[in-house]
């Protein structure tokens, strides 16, 4: 039994021809390229004459039986059955193909750069050059293949866009012929210039519409103006004589028209009625020849007129002349002598007349009837005429309130939508102002600020999926006319502690009232995050730098924030802790008013009545005074007038020093850097201390004005 040939391998088949040769340039050899396409080889299989071949030619070589080698033939070595094709007498030539593969190519593209191997060509760049020419699916242009995307969306003909008024899809060629067809297409009325009025209430606008211009009703008779609805009766009045003359015009036209078509139409009508007076004469001829041969013998010639007339169907009389009856002979005439006819003829002919006066009669009864229905067809046609008139007004009639309806329909439609609008601004109001009050019940004005962040866990997520990175607070200010300031809080961290620190910033926001204040800004800042058990707070603190950006008079809504990226790390939140409770942590900010809250600083003198073992107190309160009145006092010396009208009991200064009683009483800083100027004085406080209860401290403050 026959083995079976084998076949070349699945994995080694193509369905493309050999490589072009231009891929290799100037390298080209003979034993490169297929001797069926003349191109480089693409998996090659040998034949058994030595001959190489790409798979798909050899394939299709083979496809139809056994074939010859042309390459043999051509060469002069063709024998058989060496030379003889056909499927599995060729083998693949690995060793070749990878000869191939290995050789130095370049894309045949022009623009493109690439190079590499052929077997890299072949798996990595042909079909996927951005430089190769393809034709356009729909228009059949060719293009670069980078540029298939921008040309289907903006170059193509044929690409399919949506009517941005209808909404319906046609083709980009189209778009003109589209335009003069889309019933949304916004049309400009001529009369009145209302734009944007859609094509399929064009017509029913210029109905109604007052300004548009219509020709004259006399422009029949050759008025040329076009006059607005509205003005049409003014030009009818204005022009009376001018349509009169053209009308009278019209008329004589007519006139003169007439009287040259009348000859025409008396001929026409003499024709008719010669016509009609030979119909009644041949009838007349019938009806005596048919009294005739009912009250006698009948002549030939009486005869052959009945034997015709009851040979044919009955109908209307004809012009020819009537043929005489078969049975007699042609040559009697009438004025042959009256012969008696047979018998059997007699009763032919009494038949035939017989035959002729029922049709008669029938045809009679028949118009009889037909008259009567015609009279009643009549009399129904009149009222239907009645009825269709009746209903033709009621349509008309409902036509013009549909119109009216529709109109006014049309009208509180569009006061529907102009509430709906009214009604969408006022929402959007009252969320700006609901957003206005949450931010004012929230808003403090004495440069302390306490954030109440909820939801710490969820927005820490949002922080470190990116969704949600920063958080701003609302607004608080240092006094009601004060710098406007809010903090900026990073729950994953910013900048160097991104994923490591809680970063919270300070900003200094645009206010209504920045004008009136001091730049840049200078006051301390102090940031916490609350301890909720009170026993470790998280403290930083910073004075401004007054050259920075983030501290000048902001021109924008916010300038650009400052402040702490390494606040807290992150560590100390994550356990078990204290500044959490309830997935709640609060912040805390301290704004040093100094000089800038509605008193500029607090100036304290301490009056105690002279009493033993005051000494001690006297001190610790004179150091409290001296650490809060540095805060105040501006680099410089000055003497410091104090106005006591108000108080008899001696005063001790900040120096220990006991002072008389007497109404005005000037002191000397103890420190030459505190300064602060001249004003007016007033008790803010009056305490007695616990330890000495005969020591009495009374605080004084000095107010702007």
């Amino acid at each position: 039994m026959a083995t079976q040939e084998p076949s070349p391998p699945s994995s080694m088949e193509s369905n493309k021809p050999g490589f072009p040769k231009k891929i290799l340039g100037n390298k080209l050899e003979d034993k490169h390229l297929c001797n069926c396409c003349h191109n480089i080889l693409r998996r090659p299989f040998q034949a058994q004459c030595g001959h190489r071949f790409c798979s798909y030619c050899f394939n299709r070589t083979v496809s139809n039986g056994p074939q010859k080698c042309n390459a043999c033939i051509k060469e002069d070595i063709f024998e058989e059955p060496t030379s003889i094709l056909k499927q599995g007498c060729a083998f693949p030539d690995n060793a070749v193909r990878r000869e191939v593969e290995n050789l130095s190519a370049v894309c045949i593209n022009e623009s493109c750069t690439w190079t590499g191997s052929i077997k890299e060509y072949e798996l990595n760049h042909e079909g996927k050059c951005e430089f190769m020419i393809i034709p356009c699916p729909s228009c059949k242009e060719r293009i670069r293949f980078n540029e298939q995307e921008r040309h289907n969306e903006r170059e193509c003909p044929e690409r399919t866009l949506n009517c941005k008024y209808c909404k319906e899809p046609f083709h980009f060629k189209n778009i003109k012929a589209h335009d003069e067809i889309c019933p949304k297409y916004p049309m400009i009325c001529e009369g009145c210039a209302k734009k944007k009025i859609p094509r399929e209430k064009y017509v029913d606008h210029i109905k109604f519409c007052s300004k548009f211009r219509t020709p004259c009703r006399f422009h029949v008779v050759g008025c040329d103006m076009s006059v607005e609805k509205e003005k049409i009766h003014d030009h009818e009045r204005a022009y009376a004589y001018e349509h009169l003359n053209l009308l009278l015009h019209y008329i004589m036209g007519m006139k003169v028209s007439m009287e040259g078509l009348q000859p025409q139409g008396l001929e026409l009508a003499g024709h008719k009625l010669l016509e009609l007076q030979q119909s009644l004469r041949q009838l007349e001829a019938r009806v005596s020849q048919l009294s005739t041969t009912s009250s006698g013998p009948p002549v030939q010639g009486a005869a052959a007129s009945s034997s015709s007339s009851s040979t044919g169907p009955p109908g209307p009389p004809v012009s020819a002349p009537l043929p005489p009856p078969p049975t007699l002979a042609p040559t009697l005439s009438v004025s042959t002598s009256f012969t008696p006819l047979p018998s059997s003829v007699g009763a032919a002919l009494e038949l035939q007349l017989h035959s002729e006066k029922t049709k008669v009669a029938e045809l009679g009864r028949r118009c009889t009837e037909l008259e009567v229905k015609s009279g009643t067809f009549e009399n129904v046609v009149c009222v239907l005429n009645r009825e269709v008139e009746r209903f033709a007004t009621t349509l008309e009639a409902s036509n013009r309130q549909h119109k009216l309806d529709q109109d006014k329909i049309e009208a509180l439609s569009n006061k529907v939508r102009q509430l709906e609008r009214t009604v969408g601004l006022k929402d959007l109001t009252v969320a700006e102002m609901e957003g206005r009050l949450r931010e004012m019940s929230a808003t403090t004005f004495d440069g302390v600020f306490v954030w109440r962040i909820s939801d710490f866990a969820k927005k820490r997520q949002d922080a470190i999926a990116g969704r949600a990175p920063a958080m701003f607070s609302p607004a608080f200010y240092t006094s009601k006319y004060g710098y406007k300031m809010c903090l900026r809080i990073y729950l994953n961290g910013d900048g160097t502690g991104r994923g490591s620190h809680l970063s919270l910033f300070f900003v200094v926001m645009r206010g209504l009232s920045d004008a009136l204040l001091k730049w840049p800004f200078n006051q301390k800042v102090t940031l916490m995050l609350l301890d909720q058990s009170n026993r470790e707070h998280i403290i930083d603190a910073f004075r401004p730098d007054v050259t920075s950006s983030s501290f000048q008079r902001p021109v924008s809504e916010m300038n650009i924030a400052s402040g702490c990226p390494l606040f807290c790390p992150l560590s100390k939140l994550d356990g078990k802790n204290s500044y959490i409770r309830d997935d709640t942590i609060f912040i805390k900010a301290i704004c040093d008013l100094g000089a800038i809250g509605r008193w500029s600083g607090a100036y304290t003198t301490l009056a105690a009545a002279k009493s033993p073992g005051s000494a001690d107190q006297v001190s610790q309160l004179d150091l409290s005074l001296q650490l809060s009145m540095k805060n105040l006092a501006q680099k410089q010396q000055e003497e410091l007038q104090l106005d006591m009208s108000s108080c008899l009991q001696p005063r001790v200064m900040g120096n220990g020093k006991l002072l008389s009683s007497s109404l005005s009483l000037s002191v000397k800083l103890l420190n030459p850097s505190w300064n602060c100027e001249r004003g007016l004085w007033k008790k803010v406080a009056c305490t007695n201390t616990a330890s000495s209860p005969s020591t009495r401290i009374d605080i004084w403050s000095r107010g702007l004005g």
